[in-house]
């Protein structure tokens, strides 16, 4: 006997095996993207801190203040106001716009290993609570050894 086309029990097959893998995908690419919009905002936070340390080294009135206190907080809004951030720069995750109250704190760090002195910045929200480290992470905000002084060597002091 000769058949032609498929029986209802072959189609159900088919279609139930296009349904599985098409759920395995969907499911692999919500991974996937979760995972860029983490490394997406870890690069827009890293941005920011880097166009404050620009902004600061390249404004004479913040540099004198910086050098004397070896720390300095810049607002998310004086960086988008000068064109340094854009305006409409947003959350990558929750596609909302960076508050401009958000602070980037620029200051100086020892390597408690050699004692020597670096530029460090973080991201805290007006209350001083953490937004990201230098790394765009959202832990250990601020937490780098603070140099109190420097010495004519370069080295910190206390």
């Amino acid at each position: 006997m000769k058949r032609n086309g498929f029986t209802l029990l072959e189609l159900l097959a088919v279609i139930a095996l296009i349904a599985i893998l098409g759920a395995t995908t969907i499911t692999m690419f919500s991974k996937n993207t979760s995972f860029v919009s983490n490394e997406d905002l870890e690069n827009k936070y890293k941005q920011i801190q880097r166009a404050a340390v620009v902004y600061v080294d390249l404004n004479e009135s913040w540099l004198s203040s910086f050098t004397s206190n070896n720390e300095i907080y810049v607002k998310l809004g004086e960086l988008q106001n000068t064109n340094y951030v854009s305006i409409d720069t947003k959350n990558p995750k929750t596609g909302e716009p960076f508050p401009n109250s958000y602070l980037i704190k620029i200051y100086i760090a020892k390597d408690t290993s050699t004692n020597k002195p670096y530029v460090e910045t973080c991201i805290l929200k007006a209350d001083q609570s953490c937004v990201a480290n230098s790394d765009g992470k959202n832990t250990d905000c601020c937490s780098a050894h603070v140099c109190g002084t420097l010495n004519d060597a370069g080295d910190c002091t206390g």
